[in-house]
């Protein structure tokens, strides 16, 4: 896993805030490793086959899907690993566990300020 800066953080999402290619993200991530044609994405997603084209093409220009030749024909692959390493930083950095790391730091704060006291 990479760590992602908040430029890229912020990229991603702001693809993913497009409900078509939230769609077509959703059909390739069940299509798994075998990916989907074009064609096929445009009939599971009932998108026209231009408009999707147009967000494919802007989901593997951010690398969110790879693109690979089947005898002959595009086939549109989700990049698991970038979306899995995405939604995990999202979820550890603002997920339920950010309470309690914030709270974690208000009880150890705390403890050095009534340390500094004493001292």
């Amino acid at each position: 896993m990479t760590t992602m800066d908040v430029k890229h953080i912020a990229r991603f999402l702001g693809a993913m805030s497009i409900e078509e290619r939230v769609q077509i993200v959703s059909v390739l991530l069940e299509a798994g490793k075998e990916g989907m044609a074009m064609l096929d994405i445009a009939a599971r997603t009932e998108l026209g086959a231009s408009a999707v084209f147009k967000q494919l093409e802007a989901l593997a220009g951010l690398e969110l899907i790879f693109v690979k030749s089947v005898d002959g024909t595009k086939v549109y692959v989700a990049n698991t690993l970038l979306l899995d390493e995405l939604f995990a930083l999202m979820y550890e950095r603002y997920g339920p566990s950010i309470h309690a790391r914030l709270e974690q730091q208000a009880l150890e704060a705390l403890e050095n300020q009534s340390d500094q006291t004493e001292s």
